[in-house]
């Protein structure tokens, strides 16, 4: 496997020219920067801080995963309004600018040649799993999960998955788009059919149920498995700690500092999170 580690560019904050903002089908929204720094160090798997308002209010910056790099200066994000950051965020238009800090965290190992990498994306998961398939070779596989057609991701990435990679699986739990159920069957039921001997690692982001899922197939196959984990963040940079999940050693990691990429055999899943969690 490739290091999927890399040297900060920078950490200070930076201005980015707003390109493109546009809504990006129901419910999401399509954001493209000019980050020529950020764009040079980005690797699948890292991510930004964006500062949404000027005037510091909202004082904390919002964490947005790298979709994308629609050239080498421009960098591709898709986000959907969970707040009063992300809200204020859809007023913003081409031209404007907003302070960004990053990339940040470290991204997915790309693998070797002859590895089949199975990416897993539930929920709005997606932006770096898209960002890895672009690199990932076409033997990949993508599992797409969503509660219904509606929160699946925007056409044009799931056009660009097909482009990319060698099956694009959907499921929906309400069987409105694909196949109904989790995204975690179609995932057990390709695994149970894998040629004997057939080398494949497993990449996958989404909501915490599922990743615990994931890492246990991973388990009960003997392959591995790289999650790229959420969390609310503070600072984005380690120092506040508030990004913390429990370690299988007995410690923690930070999601922004060590991660948001784990191998999932590092992380304590618990109870808390059940193999089959309805999002």
């Amino acid at each position: 496997m490739i290091s999927r580690r890399y040297k900060l560019p920078s950490n200070r904050f930076q201005k980015a020219t707003i390109l493109s903002h546009a809504r990006a089908g129901r419910g999401y929204y399509r954001l493209v920067l000019r980050a020529s720094e950020t764009a040079s160090a980005a690797v699948p798997g890292s991510f930004v801080m964006l500062r949404v308002s000027a005037n510091l209010d909202p004082l904390l910056a919002r964490p947005f995963g790298i979709a994308s790099l629609p050239t080498r200066s421009s960098i591709e994000i898709y986000y959907r309004v969970a707040g009063r950051g992300t809200g204020l965020l859809t007023t913003m238009e081409a031209g404007q600018s907003l302070n960004l800090l990053g990339p940040l965290g470290n991204g997915f190992p790309l693998p070797d040649r002859a590895v089949m990498p199975v990416l897993v994306s539930g929920g709005s998961g997606f932006p770096p799993l898209h960002f890895f398939s672009l690199k990932a070779g076409s033997r990949a596989h993508v599992f797409i999960g969503a509660r219904d057609k509606d929160c699946l991701p925007p056409a044009p990435v799931v056009t660009s998955f097909r482009e990319h990679v060698a099956g694009v699986h959907i499921t929906t739990e309400d069987g409105s788009a694909g196949r109904q159920g989790m995204t975690t069957d179609a995932l057990a039921a390709f695994l149970d059919k894998r040629e004997a001997g057939s080398l494949i690692v497993l990449y996958a982001c989404g909501p915490r149920g599922m990743l615990a899922a994931v890492s246990r197939m991973a388990s009960e196959h003997g392959i591995l498995c790289f999650v790229s984990m959420e969390e609310r963040m503070a600072c984005g940079v380690g120092t506040c700690m508030g990004c913390s999940v429990s370690a299988k050693d007995g410690g923690y990691r930070r999601i922004c500092r060590e991660g948001p990429v784990f191998d999932s055999r590092e992380i304590e899943w618990g109870e808390q999170f059940p193999v089959k969690m309805k999002r």
